[in-house]
């Protein structure tokens, strides 16, 4: 009976992450900020990042788009998007930016 129960489990393929300059950049001026508020809150940051990114390497497509071809989703607890262009099994994370921060400073879309 036990042998049928593998021919119905799905593989799940995890995408690869790359980040951009300017997004590992963002992300650490996140983390210093938030460390120099409280000590301990630039780790939890760091941890809710973390935790954001293990989803999009599952589920990239779950989050919207919010310019054409580009995906935006949030972070857990701290104001922050982040932004990102999904090709075939890659996740390219383009910026991780303060939601009150003007629009005009989002990424625009990559070339190709």
């Amino acid at each position: 009976m036990g042998s049928s129960q593998g021919a119905t489990e799905e593989r799940v393929v995890a995408h690869r992450l790359k980040f951009s300059g300017r997004a590992v950049r963002e992300v650490g001026e996140a983390y210093e900020w938030y460390e120099a508020q409280s000590e301990g809150l630039g780790s939890e940051f760091e941890v809710a990042f973390e935790l954001q990114m293990k989803r999009l390497e599952q589920v990239p497509l779950l989050y919207p788009e919010v310019i054409p071809g580009i995906r935006r989703t949030l972070l857990p607890r701290f104001p922050y998007g982040v932004f990102y262009v999904v090709r075939d099994d890659l996740v390219h994370v383009l910026a991780v930016i303060h939601n009150v921060r003007n629009p005009k400073r989002w990424p625009s879309r990559p070339a190709r």
